[in-house]
């Protein structure tokens, strides 16, 4: 990346470090283990679904849509969304393998390398849901290759057109390539990751009202006027993932922003990278706040419906371009991930603005999930908290949609005012995870009904499987983070408001517990015991 100087100001945001306990506890006893076993089970689980829930070879392997545990047989292709997370699982798994080197190194040495080609892999394969298309959006009309519903019979062939392609499959695996690219260095991962985020932001409806203002918001997809939480809230991280890595004090004015003018002319002109991404993660964040918060229970709506079914366009010289189509009020079941989408959102941007009000959402809604969402159950004796499960594994998708709010409660962690709610939720998907480990684990996977046991027959999908290994994966993470020092003092036992500091002459660790090295970027450090802010 492009250098970037080494003596940064720095806004001491002092919040007390925690030193808690390192224990896996549930409600009514307790369950000791460590990040590494946590760790251990995500691999396990991973390499087991591989195995069961992809067939093929290196250059076409493709992933069964669901797998009997008791004749062992895979059945049907799944779509896009479930193979990417088989992205995800595998990038959650590096996550933890570099969290955790130093205390498994043996285990590292072992499964790295192996996860990293098994990702490449992954990623290769991924071009059979791949299609190039023409897309006239609000502000552009322009060629794409984007990522369909379903896979095509060879590489590059998917169909993508009308309600074929949706953004917030788009979004997932902007995401998953962007965690990656951080982990591998892998060029490729990057360029598509962009490429995708610049795709979403192409269907942001820019479009003017009548004071001048964006309409906002993205649609499920090109061929849908509907606007969903699915379809806004998950670009936010990555977004602001990407501003971090283009971010640089010689950044150059390299990326076309296209968007409306107050006549309904279309435009666009030259922009930095990290100011158009951290700017739509802004007011995707805002928009969908706005627009689908449940201000009654605290939580996310499902979605906006269109009052008008089919696509508008509007012709502006020569050029047909999609026209602005009103939505309806909030409606719909308040799942999960639209909520998690959110919590994480919030986590990234007050980690690279610091501004209280993202903090103070990412306490409500670390407090509303868990009332929200939770029920009290009791089992042998001993009471868990209970996530939204669907009746059986082929009815719904709530075992991956409760994967991204627990990982947003790991992003918030750090973030939530005495950790209390995070802690609590992200105890009790250890809890749940552990209980159905060991009392019915078959072949390294698991059932849906974690505390239940395989009472809906012996059927489960590949895309549980994946979710429930990068939830153990992450949750070693945040096991791992809660063990570490706070850092070497280096800063006064009360330091100014703000002071400048050379972060090359400190020893800095990032959240993770890992030592921070320049270039160092926007975010939240550990110097000296105090958690600091670089702005």
């Amino acid at each position: 990346m492009k250098t970037r100087t080494l003596l940064l100001t720095i806004a001491l945001t002092i919040v007390p470090v925690t030193a808690p306990f390192l224990q896996w506890r549930a409600e009514g006893g307790s369950v000791s283990a460590q990040p590494v076993e946590a760790l251990r089970r995500a691999i396990a689980i991973t390499d087991a679904t591989m195995a069961t829930s992809f067939t093929g070879s290196a250059t076409n392997l493709r992933m069964y849509d669901t797998y009997n545990t008791a004749s062992h047989q895979g059945n049907g292709t799944a779509d896009v969304w479930p193979y990417t997370a088989a992205l995800e699982a595998h990038c959650s798994v590096l996550e933890a393998l570099e969290a955790l080197r130093d205390e498994a190194p043996q285990l590292y040495a072992d499964t790295h390398d192996r996860f990293v080609a098994r990702l490449r892999q992954l990623y290769d394969n991924l071009a059979y849901y791949a299609g190039t298309y023409t897309l006239s959006s609000y502000a552009s009309r322009r060629g794409w290759t984007v990522y369909g519903v379903h896979r095509g019979g060879s590489k590059g062939t998917a169909t993508v057109t009308g309600i074929e392609n949706v953004y917030d499959d788009q979004m997932w695996i902007c995401r998953e390539l962007v965690r990656a690219y951080r982990l591998t260095g892998y060029a490729a991962y990057l360029k598509e990751a962009e490429k995708l985020a610049n795709y979403c932001i192409d269907g942001w409806d820019c479009c003017l009202d009548a004071r001048g203002k964006e309409y906002g918001g993205i649609s499920w997809g090109p061929g849908y006027n509907s606007k969903h939480s699915c379809s806004n809230g998950p670009i936010i991280q990555p977004l602001v993932w990407l501003a971090d890595i283009y971010r640089a004090d010689d950044e150059e004015e390299d990326l076309r922003y296209y968007y409306v003018n107050a006549d309904g002319t279309r435009a666009s002109t030259m922009r930095r990278h990290s100011e158009v991404y951290l700017e739509m993660a802004r007011k995707v964040y805002d928009w969908q706040k706005e627009k689908l918060l449940n201000r009654n229970t605290g939580v996310y709506w499902d979605m906006c419906g269109a009052v008008k079914g089919e696509i508008q366009h509007i012709k502006v010289g020569r050029i047909e371009y999609r026209d602005h189509v009103d939505i309806n009020g909030p409606s719909g079941t308040a799942y999960t991930y639209n909520t998690g989408t959110m919590l994480a959102g919030a986590a990234e941007l007050f980690r690279v603005t610091g501004e209280e009000t993202f903090k103070t959402d990412i306490n409500s809604l670390c407090r509303a999930a868990v009332m929200q969402f939770t029920s009290r159950t009791r089992v042998n004796g001993q009471v868990f908290r209970q996530w939204p499960t669907d009746p059986e594994a082929t009815s719904g998708f709530n075992t991956w949609f409760d994967d991204v709010l627990m990982r947003a409660y790991v992003d918030a962690h750090p973030y939530n005012d005495a950790n209390t709610y995070a802690t609590d939720a992200l105890n009790s998907f250890l809890d749940n995870l552990n209980y159905a480990w060991d009392n019915f684990r078959r072949d390294d996977l698991l059932p849906i009904h974690l505390l239940k046991g395989w009472d809906n027959g012996d059927v489960t999908k590949g895309f549980h499987q994946l979710a429930f290994a990068s939830e153990y994966a992450m949750l070693a993470v945040w096991l791992h983070r809660l063990s570490q020092p706070d850092g070497i003092g280096c800063l006064p036992a009360t330091p100014s408001a703000r002071q400048l500091v050379s972060l090359s002459a400190c020893q800095a660790f990032n959240l993770a517990g890992s030592p921070a090295q320049p270039p160092f970027r926007r975010g939240l450090y550990i110097v000296g015991g105090h958690k600091i802010m670089v702005r």
